[in-house]
């Protein structure tokens, strides 16, 4: 493969802060591009070295001829005169923004790296050295064979994990042993160094070298990482895949082997361990596998496709469909010409958000009723995201702004969402609640308890249901009606505030009242999750009532 440098221009560097189609961009001098081994096929982009990208001949024309002479207006005549100027002067904008023009701040990744919208990373650089090690260790064991005994292994455990269902419903709605949760929390951990170990060492297998690797915190989510982008350098688009399609795999295995030994062991606190385990990795696989999201299922479609920066393109082409069909504006060429990239791309765009949104609800719903430091992170989550979310926002109004849509229609089009938008959300009904946890105590009256001194007001007479505290979520197991009390301090079982069940734990809470039975309590869980029914409300006062009021009166319980 031929590396074309761009070192030799030999301009001056233009700083680009506006650009306009009167600037006359220069490549930068650290970019390179590397000459496919085929005909047709696909150029790679690198920077320092680092794979960035995988283009097209035309754009790698139009980045070499951007020498600093040439205004953007004359490359846009000579190389693309069909494409709208807009759309020209956004790609050169692009490039400039990827740290490909002069000017332009471009820090390769390093030991810390920030990535929006929710991506932090801690690396090491010395991961080339440690994979080549790793590689060297490995070598020997059985290739072929070797995978059939694999892909038995999870044939069977998937067998094992039907067989067990009832048992594994049961499991994700109970609270957890703590050593148990332990147990689980450094098994995952570990297997989440080994799934990434697993990238970097297929990557090395074929010749690539894993640039970085580390731990990082990914839309809210601890993992490890490793930097396999120098992947793109393979002509093979299955040794791509292969490389996305690694990690996965050592979830798939491990997880079919915990559930087969589930089957087989008779000891009840071993199987509920194993259990999780398998539950575990089976939905980190199943997660990794949406291609919505830059998980292994993503990077795996697109080297299948060997379409380079698919969720970018795809993404642009539904955003660009959506903004047209709202504010009018030029008709965009698509980014990305399948028939499928429009509705992918919204999926793109909407996949993070659905994730998001399902961290927060999950961690709020675990939280809720547990006194002020699980309040205060709650609180915490809410605001970050939602201003990441206004953020983004923002960047998508300025964006269909700047596309020549018309300003009379794009301000009243605007006016008009947000009108219905509120007018909606107070005409949508919803039934409200407020979540605490419950103790039995006194024969079979049962106790509403939360945070000591905690602030929540509830209605005598109210409805309530009574709840597993699960690891995973809830169901019912009575039901009664709610007289309320002074408030008054009482220790109950750790499992009533948290999904953790420690034998004689006890933490400090407040009796908010008491349940009167609707149906028999004599053989309910002692300790749980309540849900209170307060009624009906709007939209807009249940989510101020749920993701404000809940955690604030959590914060100010003392």
């Amino acid at each position: 493969m031929t590396a074309v440098s761009t070192k030799g221009h030999g301009r001056r560097r233009v700083a680009l802060n506006t650009l306009t189609m009167e600037s006359k961009p220069t490549v930068a001098s650290g970019v390179s591009f590397q000459e496919p081994f085929a005909d047709g096929s696909l150029w790679i982009v690198t920077v320092e070295g680092v794979p960035t990208s995988r283009v097209s001949g035309a754009v790698v024309t139009l980045l070499s001829s951007m020498d600093g002479l040439s205004a953007i207006r004359d490359l846009h005549e000579r190389l693309a005169p069909d494409e709208h100027e807009d759309q020209f002067l956004a790609l050169v904008e692009r490039f400039h923004k990827n740290g490909l023009l002069e000017g332009a701040e471009r820090k390769n990744p390093g030991r810390f790296v920030f990535r929006a919208p929710l991506t932090v990373q801690i690396a090491t650089l010395r991961a080339p050295s440690m994979f080549g090690t790793l590689d060297r260790v490995v070598r020997p064991f059985p290739g072929a064979a070797g995978l059939i005994v694999l892909a038995s292994i999870v044939v069977l455990g998937l067998i094992a994990t039907v067989v067990q269902i009832p048992d594994v419903v049961r499991l994700l709605v109970s609270p957890v042993p703590l050593l148990g949760l332990v147990i689980l929390s450094l098994a995952l951990g570990l297997l989440t160094l080994i799934h990434e170990s697993a990238h970097g060492l297929s990557l090395t297998r074929f010749g690539g070298r894993p640039r970085r690797a580390g731990f990082m915190l990914f839309y809210l989510t601890p993992a490890f990482f490793v930097d396999v982008t120098d992947g793109w350098r393979l002509e093979n688009r299955w040794q791509r895949v292969t490389i996305a399609l690694a990690g996965p795999a050592v979830h798939a295995v491990f997880g079919s082997g915990f559930a087969a030994v589930a089957l087989l062991t008779t000891n009840p606190d071993l199987r509920q361990l194993l259990l999780l385990l398998a539950i575990a990795c089976y939905s980190v696989v199943l997660v990794n596998l949406v291609p919505f999201v830059r998980f292994d299922g993503y990077i795996a479609l697109m080297s299948a496709l060997d379409e380079p920066n698919l969720r970018e393109r795809t993404k642009q082409d539904g955003l660009n469909w959506f903004a047209r069909l709202l504010y009018g504006g030029h008709a965009t060429p698509k980014r990305l010409n399948r028939g499928w990239s429009v509705p992918f791309g919204i999926a793109s765009v909407l996949a993070p958000v659905c994730l998001v949104v399902f961290a927060v609800l999950r961690i709020s719903g675990s939280l809720a009723g547990s006194g002020p430091l699980t309040g205060l992170i709650v609180l915490g989550v809410e605001i970050a995201v939602s201003v990441i979310g206004l953020v983004i926002l923002a960047r998508g109004l300025r964006a269909a702004w700047r596309n020549g849509a018309s300003k009379v229609r794009f301000v009243l089009v605007n006016i008009a969402v947000v009108a219905i938008t509120a007018i909606a959300g107070s005409m949508i009904l919803i039934p409200t609640f407020t979540t605490t946890g419950y103790t039995t105590g006194n024969g079979n009256s049962i106790l509403v308890v939360s945070g000591v001194g905690a602030d929540i007001s509830i209605p005598d007479g109210a409805h309530v249901s009574l709840l597993t505290n699960g690891v995973m979520g809830n169901i019912s197991v009575g039901s009664g009606t709610f007289e309320g009390q002074a408030l008054e301090p009482v220790y109950v079982p750790l499992q009533a505030l948290f999904p953790i069940k420690v034998s004689g734990v006890e933490v400090p809470a407040s009796v908010l009242g008491t349940v009167h039975p609707d149906t028999d309590f004599r053989h309910i869980p002692l300790s749980g999750k309540a849900r209170v029914d307060l009624g009906v409300m709007n939209l807009w006062q249940a989510l101020w009532a749920s993701a404000v009021e809940q955690p604030l009166a959590d914060l100010l319980s003392r």
